[in-house]
């Protein structure tokens, strides 16, 4: 019984490892040509007058002006 075990597992290994192995598919190239959207950072910002925080998301530059209170 064991044997059949090792001999299945043996062949499933055989089968699938080339398929695993090849090389990814390229990406379309509208997809390649659209531009990125710049990262957003996520924080929690507490609320004047209360305990409660928000989660706020923003880009590094609107994280800079929300620091600088403009």
């Amino acid at each position: 019984m064991r044997f059949v075990f090792v001999f299945l597992a043996a062949g499933s290994v055989a089968l699938v490892a080339p398929a695993l192995a090849s090389e990814p598919k390229a990406q379309p190239v509208e997809e390649q040509s659209e531009a990125k959207e710049p990262k957003k950072i996520c924080r929690y910002v507490a609320e004047i007058g209360s305990r409660r925080k928000t989660r706020m998301c923003m880009t590094v530059d609107q994280w800079r002006e929300f620091n600088q209170g403009e």
